[in-house]
């Protein structure tokens, strides 16, 4: 069943458009949500990713329960002994990792693996391993994957699921032969910022099957992290938007588009191209066309808009161009209107029933975003300054109905979840 999810307060909520009805979600154990930082939500296949508000990275898998976005790393390292009598014959180590498993008993994630246990050396013999570390998570869905060398290697090969949280010991009698072909990369398990407490990823966007994200740490402002094609919890590759440290900011939001991913900084545009396993970056305009609100990016067709310091911008297929200048300058360029020292608040939606981009604002002197402004993408016209008197707007997103139908929702200071007629 298709469903929206919506942050309330400290709070996750699974939203049924077809009824309305909200229900609380579980968060996993030690995650707390921020109520100053909104949340940043991307859908990849059917996991929708969650960050920027919370502690650490939350994904919500296909079959709907919250999780974090990379299984924590196994805490404990394995010990290995002789187990007796067997088949193996040489020095072997273990390493072991944290995985999920779906109610099919399929691979949903995986952890980075263990510390290395020490070397064994044996003759004949089986492989006794203990000290298996278990999950903090819990025990749905949850178990252990376990690695070995081959005699005398030093890359690992899978040999066992453990499909629980609850077993500590396993007892391994196959033959080098008889472990699987392939070994595992361990350089695909890789973390991404966020996943520790301390920082969290403060933007994220799904693109080329691909989740893509930026930290919020000061010594990575300007490096775009990206995951392996359709997993969640494996981002080892990154791209660096140079150049570096012209600002506190550093990239701000990411611009999706069919064949180029966006890189917004506040004074300038970046753009990501390529497919497969081969991308590249490069600046497209700097000085102009830059963004000051992630909260207003909002891809409409093959074009997307935003907000930046002196008006709302549009890149597509024609390029990149202000939309505002011509008509509606003052708006953003002066103090007569809105209050220009929120823009980093401001936040916008497509609304698709009059094919306009809907931007909310501060009214001048106002400390909240409580008019908006539209601008119709087919008459290029620009409307407004309108006002939302009936509650005080903090988020707006177009989504579908379960007929596929386009509604478009706004979410009020006092916890509501509104439909916008």
């Amino acid at each position: 069943m298709a469903f929206s999810v919506a942050q309330v307060g400290n709070a996750l909520f699974k939203v049924d458009p077809a009824t309305g009805a909200a229900t609380q979600l579980t968060l996993p154990s030690g995650v707390t949500l921020s109520t100053t930082r909104k949340p940043q939500f991307a859908v990849l296949n059917q996991w929708v990713a969650v960050v920027n508000s919370p502690t650490q990275n939350l994904v919500i898998d296909p079959e709907g329960t919250v999780r974090l976005m990379t299984p924590r790393v196994p805490m404990t390292t394995p010990l290995v002994a002789s187990g007796g009598a067997g088949n193996i014959t040489g020095s072997i180590k273990v390493k072991v990792s944290n995985v999920v498993f779906d109610t099919a008993g399929l691979l949903l994630m995986e952890s980075p693996l263990s510390a290395a246990s020490q070397t064994v050396s044996l003759s004949a013999n089986s492989l006794s391993i203990s000290n298996i570390a278990t999950s903090l998570e819990g025990t749905t869905g949850w178990g252990r994957r376990i690695y070995r060398t081959l005699a005398g290697g030093t890359v690992y090969y899978k040999i066992a699921d453990i499909e629980d949280n609850v077993g500590t010991t396993y007892l391994h009698n196959l033959a080098d032969a008889g472990v699987e072909l392939l070994p595992i990369d361990e350089g695909v398990l890789v973390s991404p910022p966020g996943t520790l407490p301390g920082t969290w990823m403060k933007t994220i966007v799904a693109w080329k099957s691909r989740l893509w994200g930026i930290s919020s740490s000061l010594d990575a402002l300007d490096t775009v992290v990206y995951s392996e094609p359709n997993k969640v919890y494996a981002w080892p590759n990154d791209l660096i938007a140079y150049p570096t440290g012209q600002d506190r900011e550093g990239v701000i939001a990411f611009a999706p588009r069919r064949d180029e991913l966006g890189v917004l900084k506040r004074y300038g545009l970046w753009t990501i191209a390529g497919d497969g396993d081969t991308f590249g970056l490069v600046q497209v305009q700097q000085g102009r066309g830059g963004c000051i609100s992630v909260g207003t990016v909002v891809p409409i067709n093959d074009n997307v808009y935003w907000l930046g310091d002196d008006g709302v911008w549009e890149w597509g297929p024609e390029g990149l161009r202000n939309v505002s200048d011509e008509a509606v300058a003052p708006w953003f360029k002066s103090d007569t209107f809105f209050n220009r020292t929120r823009f980093a608040n401001a936040f916008a939606k497509y609304n698709a029933l009059r094919k306009t981009y809907e931007l909310h604002l501060a009214n001048a002197g106002d400390s909240t975003e409580n008019r908006w402004v539209s601008f119709n993408i087919e008459n290029r016209k620009w409307y407004g300054p309108h006002l939302t008197s009936a509650f005080t707007p903090v988020s707006a997103q177009l989504v579908t109905d379960s007929d596929g139908l386009p509604v478009v929702y706004m979410g009020g200071t006092n916890g509501i979840i509104y439909e916008k007629n």
